[in-house]
Parts: structure tokens; sequence; C-alpha cells
């Protein structure tokens, strides 16, 4: 289950709102204008998403090191994972 609030409001009830998350396995995101900026999920769903990111790090260097030992050695692009803002459009 998820639901939304603006980020003023969650600061006004943090504490019933880690509550919801923790205890009811909630998903909290968090407003900005109307637009979804962050969210606060339960602590096991944020340590999953961890344990993802390091495992698709580990193969992609794995992949990187096989290509430089096998010859192979072509630059790798650099992808961001997250979404940048562009310092032009604040």
């Amino acid at each position: 289950m998820s639901s939304e609030m603006s980020v003023s409001a969650a600061r006004e009830s943090l504490g019933p709102v880690t509550s919801r998350v923790e205890f009811g396995g909630e998903t909290v995101y968090l407003t900005k204008h109307g637009r979804r900026a962050a969210a606060v999920v339960p602590a096991a769903a944020a340590e999953l998403l961890e344990e993802l990111e390091d495992a698709f790090d580990i193969e992609a260097t794995r992949a990187a090191l096989d290509a430089v030992a096998s010859g192979d050695d072509a630059p790798e692009p650099f992808v961001r994972r997250t979404k940048a803002r562009d310092a032009r459009d604040s």
C-alpha cells in the first residue's frame, strides 16, 4: 500500500509516518509542489535496493575486467542512476 503527502505535512507528523511505514509496510511518497520528490519506505525495502545496486555494480565491474583481460577494453560509458537536474533549469 502507498500514499502521498507533502514534505511539510510529513515534517509535522514524522513519528506517525515512520510508524505507518515500519509497522504497516506502507510506502509514503513525499511531494514538493505536487511532484513526488522522495519516499519513506520500510528499511527492508531500502536494504534490498542497496543489495540489488551492489549486485549490478559487481556484475558491471566483472564484465569490464573480463573485457580488459580479453584485450577488448573499449571504454565503458558512464551511466547515471539518478535523475540529475541540470543547473540551468534552476
